[in-house]
């Protein structure tokens, strides 16, 4: 290493390049073990669901949460096709994945020092910063992020071979990378911040000459920017936020703190949630470290290679950037806790590295300082991804679907079951659909749902099959007992109201499922609609009601406190005797 006595001379180009792919397939292998021992997340489920419909554009383009990303909507869309419901598979996905972005940064590192130790220390601090490891870890943080990454670094490599002369191929496979990066996750546009200080770091010839001879690259990427922009504009669905302003300089502060911490191998404390969630708890002694690290880099690189501070500067632009992007978007929802939520911060390893690695080598001492900073380093990776494994690996959701698809299979395909959530915390609040039926086919496994005929049983909160007993809750009671026959008579296209006596001391709001007795000497199709006493409807879909004497198990319905019940048909010849109406929850 330039500037480090006692080290062995320049090594060969080819050994640097066969130490970097050791690392990448080393570190990759060692993730995707640690990410095994979790399973898949909220987003996951409602994402492969989603996935599950196809390559349409329309699906593609369909909002996530508030914005669009046709890459992650893609990715998804081969899991659910490929392998639904098989984790491993989207964990050697993100083992390719990350193996390829560690050779690629190791790659652009030998292109920027040519043949130096210096290209080993970097690759090692990218490839093993916690920065990125949490994104690897969640499946939809890494389906955004991974990307990120790869396409990311192939669009720094493109604006290297643009001033190496190579402007074709640049022009080839830069803004490609780009709008691929941009379509997976539209903050990757970050990386536009350390293409210039990279275009600028590498600047060997007057400003205005230099200028002429981006200005075509520039605009070919600007072509990209345009042409997702358009898409976004035209698809997406941005939040209508605000900013926080009385806690923005508190807000940036915890920003920089992520940085801070990366530099000192952490964050070495996550928050305790009792779920795998990412969300950082840098202590101040790894900050002290990290602001040490941080100053004797920044001014080696003012003493002896300012040009480094314009990648210090896209470091700061991302931290910025990045901070007034979360607290815009989710500081109502969330507060200030996403700031440290590491989903956001992955790709900032990307410019974080450069500067460090560039400054790093302007340095001039012993050999036992970088192998004891290294050997410090690796320790404190250890100790966070340690920490954060641990956290991971508190998801029920692996033993959760594990005892489903056995059981389910041991049931066979004629297994009758009723339409139940998930149980928290494998579904959440922030799901738009709770229940496990759309997973079950989005897997592919046989079963029935809620059929007449048999009693259905019940997916209990371990995965296993029950035999399920029906809360009531309320139950039908005619307005009038005119027919002797039959109290409950759905006859024609006139809809039929039944009032709801409940059996409790009070109404309750839930999710209601409907069980209701009945006979006919037809087959009807009849929906149903519960009602409450501001009129407001939840409407369960339509369901034949197959003749003769029979039950029919229906909903779940959305969220109502139903005070009565409705049967409709659009069949003028429905005749429909309906006996017993009870509304409650399967249990």
């Amino acid at each position: 290493m330039r500037g480090i006595s006692g080290v062995p001379t320049a090594p060969d180009s080819s050994v640097l390049r066969g130490v970097v792919v050791a690392i990448a397939v080393v570190q990759a292998a060692v993730l995707g073990l640690l990410a095994r021992r979790g399973s898949w997340l909220t987003d996951d489920l409602a994402f492969l669901v989603q996935g599950d419909r196809g390559f349409a554009p329309a699906e593609l383009l369909t909002p996530v949460n508030d914005h669009i990303a046709p890459g992650l909507r893609f990715v998804y869309a081969v899991f659910a096709e490929v392998a639904p419901l098989n984790h491993d598979f989207t964990v050697a996905w993100r083992v390719v994945m990350q193996a390829v972005a560690i050779y690629l940064m190791g790659h652009l590192l030998l292109r920027l020092l040519g043949p130096s130790w210096w290209v080993v220390a970097g690759t090692l601090f990218y490839a093993l910063t916690p920065l990125s490891m949490v994104s690897f870890m969640s499946l939809s943080s890494g389906v955004n992020n991974l990307p990120a990454h790869v396409f990311g670094l192939l669009l720094l490599h493109a604006t290297i071979d643009w001033y190496a002369g190579h402007r074709r191929r640049a022009v080839a496979y830069g803004p490609l990378a780009l709008l691929i990066s941009l379509a997976c996750w539209e903050k990757s546009a970050l990386i536009l911040c350390t293409a210039v200080a990279l275009a600028l770091y590498l600047r060997d010839e007057p400003i205005r000459a230099w200028l002429r001879r981006t200005w075509p690259y520039a605009a070919a990427l600007a072509v990209a920017v345009v042409a997702f922009g358009t898409l976004y504009l035209t698809n997406g669905n941005p939040s209508q936020g605000r900013l926080p302003t009385g806690q923005l300089v508190e807000l940036t502060l915890r920003g920089f703190r992520v940085p801070l911490s990366a530099l000192a191998g952490g964050p070495w404390t996550w928050t305790d949630t009792g779920q795998p969630l990412s969300f950082a708890a840098p202590g101040v002694a790894e900050l002290l470290v990290g602001g040490l690290v941080t100053g004797v880099l920044l001014v080696a690189a003012w003493r002896r290679d300012r040009r480094v501070l314009l990648l210090w500067a896209a470091v700061a632009a991302y931290v910025l950037v990045t901070v007034l992007l979360v607290s815009y978007g989710r500081f109502a929802t969330f507060g200030s806790v996403f700031t440290m939520h590491y989903h956001y911060w992955s790709d900032l390893s990307i410019p974080l590295t450069l500067a460090v690695v560039l400054s790093a080598r302007t340095l001039r001492m012993r050999l036992v300082v970088p192998v004891a900073a290294v050997g410090g380093l690796v320790a404190a990776v250890v100790v966070s991804d340690a920490g954060f494994a641990r956290e991971w690996a508190n998801n029920p959701a692996k033993a959760y679907f594990a005892n489903v698809t056995a059981e389910l299979e041991w049931a066979g395909p004629n297994v009758n079951i009723w339409d139940t959530d998930m149980p928290q915390p494998i579904a959440t609040a922030l799901m738009t659909d709770t229940r496990l039926s759309p997973v079950l086919r989005m897997a592919g496994i046989p079963f029935r749902l809620q059929e007449p005929g048999t009693e259905p049983l019940l997916v209990d909160e371990t995965g296993k099959l029950r035999p399920a007993q029906f809360a009531v809750w309320s139950r039908g009671e005619p307005t009038s007992r005119s027919n002797s026959f039959c109290n409950l008579l759905l006859r024609g296209t006139e809809p039929l109201t039944v009032p709801l006596t409940s059996t409790q001391s009070e109404l309750a709001t839930a999710k209601w499922s409907v069980k209701a007795g009945y006979f006919s000497d037809r087959e009807n199709q009849v929906s149903v609609e519960l009602v409450d006493a501001d009129g407001n409807v939840a409407a369960l879909p339509a369901a034949k009601w197959p003749a003769g004497v029979g039950t029919m198990y229906l909903g779940p319905s959305r969220r109502i406190t139903a005070t009565a019940v409705r049967l409709r048909s659009s069949d003028p010849a429905t005749n429909l005797c309906v006996e017993n109406l009870e509304i409650g929850l399967p249990r």
